[in-house]
C-alpha cells in the first residue's frame, strides 16, 4: 500500500491535499460560531455602529491624554450623536497629572464626546487624596474638570462616611462639596494606618 502511495504523481498528491483541506474547512464552518447580537433600536434611533472590548482615549488641545474609557461594548446612535457604554471604567486625568477613577453600570457620552454620564452604582475615586464618592448618577464635564450628581451621594474617606443630596467635585483643584441634608459618621482617624 505504501509503495502505491509513493508512486502517485504530484497532481494526485495535490488533489488529495485539496480534498483534505476542503473537508477541514467544512468541519470548521459547521461549528457555527455565534456572532454578537445586534444592538437594540432605542428611542434615539437605530445605531450606526457598535464596538466590543473598546478603549477610547480623549486628548486635550496640547495632545495630552486626559480621559480614557474602557467598555466591553459601546453603541453609537447618529440621530442624537450619543455613545452608550456598558459597564464603563474611566481614568480621568486632571491638569496636575493626577489620575481619578470612575465606573458605573452604564455610561453615555454626549455629542462631541462630552459630557460623560455614568448611571447605576456610579463611583468616583481620588486615590491620591484617599476618598471615593458613590451615587446613582455621576456626570463629568471633561472641558471644565467638573463632576457632579443631583442624586444622593456618599463620600467615604478612611472609616468616615458622609451623605448628601447632591455633590460637586472639581478635579483640577481637588475640591469636593456635599450639599443638602448632609449627615455623616465620623469615627476617630489614624491616618498612618489608613483606618
Amino acid at each position: 500500500m505504501l509503495q502505491r502511495l509513493s508512486r502517485l504523481s504530484y497532481k494526485w498528491w495535490l488533489a488529495l491535499i485539496l480534498i483534505a483541506l476542503g473537508g477541514l474547512l467544512a468541519l470548521i464552518e459547521q461549528r457555527n460560531i455565534s456572532l454578537p447580537a445586534p444592538p437594540s433600536t432605542a428611542a434615539s434611533g437605530e445605531p450606526d455602529y457598535y464596538l466590543e472590548d473598546a478603549t477610547l482615549t480623549r486628548f486635550d488641545a496640547a495632545g495630552t491624554a486626559h480621559q480614557r474609557l474602557e467598555t466591553p461594548r459601546l453603541t453609537h446612535t447618529p440621530d442624537d450623536d450619543v455613545t452608550h457604554l456598558e459597564t464603563p471604567d474611566a481614568r480621568l486625568v486632571d491638569d496636575r497629572g493626577r489620575v481619578w477613577f470612575a465606573s458605573a453600570d452604564t455610561g453615555r457620552l454626549g455629542a462631541n464626546a462630552n459630557p460623560l454620564k455614568l448611571s447605576g452604582d456610579a463611583q468616583l475615586e481620588a486615590p491620591e487624596q484617599g476618598w471615593q464618592i458613590n451615587s446613582e448618577v455621576l456626570v463629568y464635564d471633561a472641558d471644565t474638570g467638573h463632576a457632579w450628581s443631583e442624586s444622593e451621594a456618599v463620600l467615604r474617606k478612611f472609616q468616615q462616611r458622609v451623605r448628601g443630596d447632591r455633590f460637586d467635585a472639581w478635579l483640577d483643584s481637588g475640591r469636593m462639596r456635599l450639599n443638602g441634608n448632609v449627615r455623616g459618621h465620623h469615627p476617630p482617624i489614624d491616618e498612618d494606618s489608613g483606618s
